[in-house]
């Protein structure tokens, strides 16, 4: 390889960083229930919405991972940006339920282009440079930029939020132009191209069917998901949370950005604890931290208790590098994408169908028991999957 091509290659690490800083700038975020509310959404309309962006997601994950297996990374991360860039401008423009349904289906589209795609972009670009031992520290470098990113954006999403709620939406327009300027900067590394023999719907069949047939990938795929999903299911809770214990809403933006803090240390640094802890380890006690946190939220209810929300911030960040170098060891070049799409599927459906059960407990009982049985039930279905994952040898 010329020594120039490499140069190019090395600069989509830091033309990496710099896209998801751009595309982390969503200042809407801690916001954004009050958004829904103030144009007339309901909170089983706010519910519908999320449901329809997740399983859209689902349904997404795999054939977008398929399709930057056959067409490129590079192109593929061009469409996640611009789609996130018309979901953001769709919000800013719709005062609707469906418009914003509109609005979550570009984001959906944005997100499931992005998720293993992004993984497996930076991944064959170090196995070109010949660093690919140094996944999880890059990886770990770029949600940690991400999450400082998204930090940032908080705190100022709660400033402007108390301006004018629909003007945090307008603020992010310039930021995610500018990402999708980055990406088409890429340079796409060389790979093993995937040769389709057959039509393209019985080749991603024949994948995933491999993939299921690993043992190993097999349930390291169904932990992940379980991991997502526990992690994320009290996620619309936060903020109905935050209110009972006595947390001016004018603070929520500076709670959510501290989240951000707390997810990007562990991610930049979670190459350095699984190194301590051994892969075993790192595995085993993610569900014993998120078990922990839904029964401390469930019990020790202050002011401050939102500090055990960090727990949840550490899995978020931690979890993402150590679980997606794991399976780049075990996939093939050919096929990392669409194998990193069935993981994100797993992730997604999982938080999916955990949404309305939680929901609902909070409903008819209260947040509280809702976090408990939550909690609970992580630690039953965990153990269980953690015993079959030492019966199959993964750990």
């Amino acid at each position: 390889m010329a020594e120039c091509s490499k140069e190019k290659l090395r600069s989509n690490i830091w033309k990496f960083y710099l896209f998801d800083i751009f595309a982390g700038m969503l200042f809407a975020i801690p916001v954004i229930v009050l958004f829904w509310q103030e144009n007339g959404l309901s909170l089983t309309q706010i519910m519908i919405l999320q449901s329809f962006f997740s399983l859209l997601l689902v349904v997404l994950e795999i054939p977008t991972g398929y399709l930057a297996d056959i067409y490129g990374r590079k192109n593929i991360l061009i469409l996640s940006g611009a789609s996130i860039f018309v979901g953001t401008l769709a919000y800013s423009l719709t005062y609707s339920f469906s418009g914003f349904l509109l609005a979550e289906m570009f984001f959906a589209i944005g997100l499931s282009l992005y998720s293993g795609t992004s993984s497996a972009f930076i991944y064959d670009t170090l196995k070109e440079l010949g660093k690919e031992k140094d996944y999880r520290l890059v990886w770990g470098n770029a949600k940690y930029y991400t999450f400082l990113a998204m930090a940032v954006s908080n705190v100022i999403g709660g400033i402007i939020g108390k301006i004018n709620l629909r003007w945090a939406f307008y603020f992010s327009l310039p930021f995610l132009f500018v990402a999708v300027l980055v990406s088409l900067s890429y340079n796409e590394p060389r790979r093993h191209k995937m040769t389709v023999k057959e039509s393209h719907l019985k080749n991603l069949k024949n994948i995933i069917k491999d993939a299921f047939a690993n043992i190993k990938l097999r349930w390291i795929i169904v932990y992940t998901g379980l991991i997502f999903g526990f992690n994320s299911a009290g996620l619309w809770l936060y903020q109905p949370y935050f209110k009972l214990t006595g947390i001016d809403i004018v603070f929520f933006g500076v709670i959510f950005a501290s989240f951000q803090i707390v997810a990007a240390i562990s991610s930049k640094y979670a190459h350095r604890i699984e190194d301590k802890l051994g892969l075993k380890k790192s595995l085993v006690i993610l569900v014993f931290i998120i078990a922990l946190a839904y029964v401390l939220l469930s019990k020790i209810v202050f002011m401050f208790s939102f500090v055990f929300i960090y727990l949840f911030q550490f899995v978020r960040g931690f979890s993402e590098p150590v679980f997606s170098d794991y399976i780049n060891k075990m996939a093939s070049a050919k096929t990392r994408a669409t194998i990193l799409s069935v993981k994100g599927l797993f992730d997604r459906l999982t938080y999916a169908l955990m949404i309305p059960f939680v929901g609902w407990i909070a409903d008819v009982y209260s947040i509280l028991q809702a976090f408990m049985v939550t909690g609970v039930t992580c630690l039953i279905i965990g153990c269980i999957v953690l015993m079959i994952l030492r019966k199959d040898k993964v750990i």
